[in-house]
């Protein structure tokens, strides 16, 4: 027969010195975890910040790199028939063709007094300009090798209009100007009107003999 008083315990005690080498294991495991933790939140940040990246570059613009690269590099003069002038528009320049096809589309606004020119190869009969991915009217001043205005043109948007659909607007031209719209007719800019345009790559005068344009395309 046992006697339970003088029985004793099969169960060791636990030894302190064990349990204090346990302590850097287990903290050593706790920051392992919270480093893999923290690399696995950044590289889904990462993920996502691409992957957005990625999507805004894919999509169509949010507005014309030919005119947010910088301030206008040029300026254009239009004058009346007794060399008076008329108003002067500061304008950027589109004289590629990735550029002209670009434009004004996807921006939201034309500052006041400003452009954005067109130039060409060559002069044509038929230089056509359309209102794709287009938000607001604007008018469209078509100028021929000389630098006499041929026609001016009102564009109003045409939203959800496929592009083969698309209005044409064309006249004879060797340089196309979109200004804001109602400031051709405010400023007395009509056919025979002359054109003078000053800047580092394009320019041309009227009253010179010599008229130069050094085209990028």
């Amino acid at each position: 027969m046992n006697d339970p008083a003088s029985s004793t315990s099969t169960d060791d005690p636990p030894d302190p010195e064990k349990s204090d080498q346990n302590l850097p294991n287990i903290t050593q495991r706790r920051a392992t975890l919270v480093v893999a933790l923290v690399i696995g939140v950044a590289i889904l940040a990462i993920a996502g910040a691409v992957t957005f990246s990625g999507s805004f570059a894919e999509s169509p613009g949010l507005e014309s790199s030919v005119i947010s690269d910088g301030p206008p590099t040029h300026r254009m003069f239009f004058e009346n028939q007794r060399g008076q002038t008329l108003w002067v528009y500061d304008v950027w320049v589109a004289d590629t063709g990735p550029e002209r096809y670009q434009g004004l589309s996807e921006t939201e606004i034309l500052p006041t007094d400003t452009g954005l020119l067109f130039v060409y190869d060559q002069e044509a009969a038929d230089q056509a300009i359309v209102m794709r991915e287009m938000h607001y009217t604007i008018d469209i001043v078509f100028i021929d090798g000389s630098g006499k205005v041929t026609a001016v043109r009102s564009a109003p948007p045409e939203p959800g209009v496929p592009n083969d659909e698309l209005t044409h607007y064309t006249g004879r031209a060797r340089w196309i100007l979109e200004i804001p719209h109602g400031t051709a007719e405010r400023h007395a800019i009509v056919p025979e009107t002359s054109v003078r345009i000053t800047g580092p790559t394009h320019s041309i005068d009227p009253k010179s003999t010599i008229n130069t344009a050094h085209d990028s395309t």
